[in-house]
């Protein structure tokens, strides 16, 4: 990937998140550092204006299970709402995740909003499992039937990821 697409993809997330775009424009930039990192990307006439991240997200007694976590997705604010920018990034990260053999795809996010894509709550440890204080906000997307079954344990993510006030949900709504 080119700097200048890792500098636009980081704006968007810079633009999309509001008083978070700083930290979250970080986080992303950290992520494309990573050579597992999946992004994928919405255009809208010839512009890029949305972004999704995917990184391995690994189950310590399971490290041959594929789960990946999926954080931050953006759209820039003049493309949310309406235009399904949103929509595209989710179903296209879904299909080719699917298409590389993942096994579940875990999100820390709007409860409201992931269920649409199939996702469900899971009991299944974050990182920061004592962290966790809207467990609603942290769910799975199964894809390969009946791996949730065979998962447990202690969990962790990317380094960049695996600061704790990323997976503190108290002074979230």
């Amino acid at each position: 990937m080119k700097s200048s697409e890792k500098e636009i993809i980081k704006n968007i997330h810079f633009l999309a998140f509001g008083e978070e775009g700083k930290e979250t424009s970080e986080l992303a930039g950290a992520f494309l550092a990573e050579p597992d990192t999946i992004s994928i990307s919405a255009e809208r006439e010839g512009k890029m204006v949305g972004n999704v991240l995917f990184t391995p997200f690994v189950f310590e007694e399971y490290p041959e299970k594929k789960c990946y976590l999926l954080a931050p997705i953006g759209v820039l604010p003049e493309y949310q709402r309406g235009f399904g920018v949103g929509r595209e990034l989710m179903q296209a990260g879904i299909e080719h995740l699917k298409s590389i053999g993942t096994d579940a795809i875990f999100v820390l996010g709007v409860p409201t909003y992931y269920p649409q894509y199939g996702f469900v709550p899971t009991d299944k440890q974050t990182p920061y499992p004592d962290l966790l204080t809207i467990p609603e906000s942290w769910m799975v997307l199964e894809l390969n039937k009946g791996v949730l079954n065979t998962l447990g344990g202690k969990t962790y993510a990317n380094k960049p990821f695996m600061n704790p006030m990323f997976w503190d949900t108290s002074g979230r709504g």
